[in-house]
């Protein structure tokens, strides 16, 4: 079986990570988020390996941030 099929879902893999339960509110939260990091450049799989290193929500966040603040304006 492909290692792809074995992995749990993403999503899943966050939420379990945000100790939330499935509620409306997680999944939106979760989405966010993964926008979020798709807009510096972090794709789902880099966010949830960041998170796997050490990194907290907080300083996740702050990455993002920091990254965002990087991107050039449009005019």
């Amino acid at each position: 079986m492909p290692v792809r099929a074995q992995s749990p879902p993403i999503l899943d893999c966050f939420l379990a990570r945000l100790g939330e339960s499935h509620e409306i509110c997680a999944y939106e939260a979760t989405e966010r988020l993964a926008r979020a990091g798709e807009a510096v450049g972090l794709d789902v799989t880099a966010l949830i390996r960041l998170l796997d290193e050490g990194m907290t929500f907080e300083e996740l966040l702050e990455h993002i941030e920091t990254k965002m603040e990087r991107l050039p304006r449009a005019s």
